[in-house]
């Protein structure tokens, strides 16, 4: 019989070797197999398949054929055979088991059954049966007649029940006695041994108790009377008391009176007087400690200047960003490369940040080119923090309690917003040095509070001020490195022997402030500070207040006998804490010249600072004469300055306001009335 599908093996008169597909796919090993399949599928059933049955059986076997011999190919006929009954038996079962789960079954009715599918009305009414309100039944009324049927047993067979339990009682102890008679003689020994001992020991107890009750009966002797008082020897060899009359008779009565207290009585019989007792005094008084302590919270304000910092020996921090060591075991406020405080806080409730003072300085130098023939730039666009709406203060060591939309609010510990301005001078070189801003967090709360449990102490505080993008708000360093000062002299070079050659005479040079004094003088009027890289027109400006710090000369040039004594004075006056006022700056476009200002950039390197001048109130307007020859001494020994020399702008610090508020006892409540007034 020939299978769609099946391949056909031609019958030639040349005997060829017979490969594994064509004998796979002959029409014998179908039949065998479709026989195999057959027999075992209706010995399972117990029945015998019908025609549909018979050719979705045949359709089975011709697929997982083609499927076997695809998947397995030239492989042993016994193993691809063997493949082939195993899919198709487990693939035939499931087909029979289907067949029997939908037999009889209507897929009509099935999905139109009353349970899934109802008309709107017939859903309607059973809602509305069953939203019906079912009123509850009231529960019976309890029955109080008294019942005349005997609940429990009859009275005789509780009697037999009574008398069989002491029946049974006696014959245990019964069998109890018989028992201990069979104990070993040993064993009735101890038990007499020590019956025996404890007649003795109670026979003991009762004399010992009638032994303390005939003791306590007898009657006590009298010991209290007042120890006698011996009479002063010294008295005796005078003779003041050698009669011992101190004996007074009472007529009528016949009986001597001793009287207590006089001279001539005798004195080995006499009663002294006592001592009078005083008032209790308020240290006699015990106060029950109170079982709770009580406190009382403190409030410290602390205040962080970033210009307090060791600004000559560390240049890593700048303004905005520095670190607050607390209790550092010094004796000096300025020990140590950062800021340092005194103040050990212990017992710490609630840190709060209340305000920050910062500069209103400009943040970057905006170079603004025009195109015109003149190619004239301009510099002067201010850029400060109100350009932010924000800024963000960080404290490493302090949780914070800020949460938003990115981790640099997450990691804040507080948001400061715009609250006041104030400035000075706004005359000078077109408005650049722009005063202070105050930051406050408006309507937040920048606190962390630690509850139950303060927090021990607090070590140290980093402190960051950062922009809305996580960036400081200026890395720009606060500190400059001064290579030297020069000093302008009427008709001669000074600062030809400076580290760079920078000739500065009269006449030559365009700069405005070198302003020569009468001759009668010869002292300039200003003096020229140079930096060793150039800064903006916006960090160090007119107007601003610089402090100079590590300005020395070397021991050769301080034991000079001419320039000594003057480079001494002149470095202590630069030096001096309360700083110097910038006039206004220069830049040099070529090591030989110097201009007024700032370059095309808005950038400079030199700083101009006033000298020093006499008493004003003397009437005298001439400067402080150093000494002759100032500006050649400057030129001389320049080269020799000694490192590291740096300067400050104290008008670009930045100062932070913290709450801090610890808990400490209350004495109050420990305190007596009497310890008020």
């Amino acid at each position: 019989m020939y299978r769609p599908g099946l391949s056909q093996v031609p019958v030639t008169s040349v005997q060829k070797p017979v490969s594994v597909q064509s004998v796979f796919f002959s029409e014998k090993n179908y039949q065998t197999l479709e026989t195999v399949l057959l027999q075992d599928v209706e010995e399972r059933n117990g029945t015998t398949l019908t025609e549909p049955q018979r050719e979705r059986l045949a359709k089975t076997l011709n697929h997982y054929c083609k499927q076997v011999y695809q998947k397995q190919g030239e492989k042993p006929l016994s193993l691809l055979n063997k493949e082939v009954l195993s899919s198709c038996a487990k693939d035939f079962s499931q087909y029979l088991q289907r067949k029997e789960l939908t037999k009889g079954v209507d897929p009509v009715k099935k999905v139109m059954d009353e349970a899934l599918f109802q008309e709107t009305s017939q859903r309607f009414e059973r809602l509305t049966q069953e939203r019906q309100e079912v009123k509850a039944l009231p529960p019976p009324a309890p029955d109080f007649r008294i019942s005349l049927s005997e609940d429990g047993p009859p009275a005789a067979e509780m009697f037999e029940r009574a008398k069989k339990q002491r029946e049974l009682e006696a014959l245990r102890a019964a069998a109890t006695a018989s028992e201990l008679k069979k104990a070993e003689v040993g064993v009735a020994g101890r038990i007499q041994a020590d019956t025996a001992f404890r007649a003795l020991q109670d026979a003991q107890n009762q004399s010992s108790e009638r032994a303390l009750a005939l003791r306590n009966s007898k009657p006590t002797p009298v010991t209290d009377l007042p120890l006698a008082i011996l009479p002063d020897r010294r008295d005796l060899m005078m003779g003041a008391v050698g009669s011992f009359d101190g004996f007074q008779e009472t007529r009528g009565v016949g009986a001597d009176t001793r009287m207590l207290g006089q001279a001539n009585g005798n004195p080995t019989t006499t009663v002294p007087l006592l001592a009078p007792v005083g008032p209790d005094l308020p240290q006699q008084v015990l106060v029950q400690q109170p079982a709770v302590v009580s406190y009382r919270e403190v409030e410290n304000n602390l205040f962080l200047y970033s210009a307090d910092r060791d600004w000559l020996k560390n240049n890593k921090e700048n303004r905005y960003s520095f670190t607050v060591n607390f209790d550092p075991a010094a004796n000096s406020q300025n020990f140590g490369p950062t800021l340092a405080a005194q103040q050990k806080f212990k017992n710490i409730v609630r840190i709060e940040l209340v305000k920050a003072i910062v500069p209103g300085e400009s943040l970057s130098v905006t170079v603004n080119r025009n195109t015109t023939e003149n190619q004239v730039t301009n510099t002067t666009y201010q850029d400060n923090i109100l350009n932010l709406p924000f800024i963000t203060v960080r404290v490493a060591e302090l949780e914070n309690n800020n949460y938003g939309t990115d981790t640099f609010l997450d990691r804040s510990f507080g948001v400061l917003q715009y609250d006041d301005h104030w400035r000075s001078d706004d005359t000078v070189q077109g408005g650049t040095t722009k005063g202070f801003l105050c930051m406050i967090p408006k309507f937040l709360r920048c606190q962390k509070e630690y509850y139950p449990t303060p927090l021990s102490t607090l070590q140290k505080m980093t402190v960051d001020i950062r922009r809305p993008n996580g960036d400081l708000v200026s890395a720009v360093p606060d500190t400059l490195d001064v290579l030297g000062i020069l000093a302008p002299q009427a008709g001669s070079v000074a600062g030809t022997a400076f580290p760079f050659s920078l000739p500065i005479t009269v006449g030559s040079t365009p700069s405005q402030y070198n302003v020569m004094v009468p001759a009668a003088n010869g002292d300039p009027a200003n003096f020229f500070l140079v930096t060793s890289t150039y800064f903006s027109r916006f960090a160090m400006c007119a107007g601003d207040r610089i402090q100079v710090s590590g300005y020395a000369y070397p021991e050769e040039a301080l034991s000079d006998a001419t320039y000594g004594p003057m480079l001494r004075a002149f470095s202590q006056w630069v030096n001096r804490p309360e700083g110097h006022v910038v006039l206004g700056t220069c830049y040099t476009p070529t090591p030989s010249t110097l201009h007024d200002g700032v370059n095309e950039v808005g950038y400079a390197n030199v700083l101009v600072i006033p000298a020093r001048m006499q008493d004003p109130t003397t009437g005298s307007i001439l400067p402080w004469s150093f000494g002759s020859g100032l500006g050649g001494a400057l030129a001389t020994f320049g080269a020799g300055l000694q490192s590291p020399i740096r300067l400050m702008n104290l008008n670009k610090q930045v100062s932070l306001v913290f709450r801090i508020v610890t808990r400490e006892m209350d004495a109050l409540p420990g305190l007596r009335p009497e310890n008020t007034y």
